[in-house]
């Protein structure tokens, strides 16, 4: 994957002043990290708090129950990058009491799912257990964001997505650091019509 070229490109295309906001420590911190994953959501995170993320389309059509999708074009190959997401029914975090968010996420003919949990997991990976449906709960490591807040599913989701497709529920617990272990629940029915788009791009 060329993720560690795309950033700096981008700003070649960009106004002085929206170059400068952006130091090349950051860039360079992005660049230096060695799992795609991580790579990736560290751009993410670095053009969106920047307000250089591309413009995204929302969609919401009959039949995609709870879930919220989005396209987006990359500026540098134009090729389409497809969102979808769904909010937690039940399960808080934070000092706040954040909602949590399962994303997934086509981008350059990978598939990424992951799990925001807006609060600190930690520095490494995190053990996470979840249940599709009326499947038996399946006990794995998952892959921390850059920011520490989300986990990312290890390895391809495809499998994972499949089922969830083919389910009305998906649970997930995980333990944030120092803080009381944290369920979550999603109502996944309408993900086969919110995926679609997902799944035609990344080809599964």
């Amino acid at each position: 994957m060329r993720i560690n070229r795309i950033l700096p490109a981008l700003f070649l295309l960009l106004p002085i002043g929206a170059q400068a906001a952006i130091e090349d420590k950051q860039i360079a911190l992005c660049a230096s990290m060695k799992g795609a994953i991580e790579r990736l959501a560290c751009y993410d995170q670095l053009a969106d708090s920047n307000n250089l993320a591309p413009k995204t389309v929302s969609t919401s059509e009959p039949g995609k129950g709870k879930w919220s999708t989005s396209t987006s074009t990359d500026p540098l190959n134009d090729k389409a990058i497809h969102l979808a997401m769904l909010e937690a029914n039940s399960g808080k975090t934070g000092r706040f009491g954040e909602r949590i968010n399962m994303i997934v996420r086509c981008a350059n003919g990978e598939t990424d799912l992951y799990i925001n949990w807006s609060s600190f997991l930690g520095t490494e990976g995190i053990a996470l257990t979840y249940r599709i449906g009326k499947a038996k709960a399946v006990h794995s490591d998952w892959d921390i964001s850059t920011d520490h807040q989300s986990s990312f599913y290890r390895g391809s989701p495809v499998k994972a997505l499949k089922a969830i497709i083919e389910s009305d529920s998906f649970v997930a617990n995980v333990t944030p650091y120092s803080e009381s272990p944290v369920t979550a629940t999603f109502d996944t029915t309408g993900a086969g019509e919110a995926l679609n788009d997902i799944r035609s791009s990344c080809k599964w």
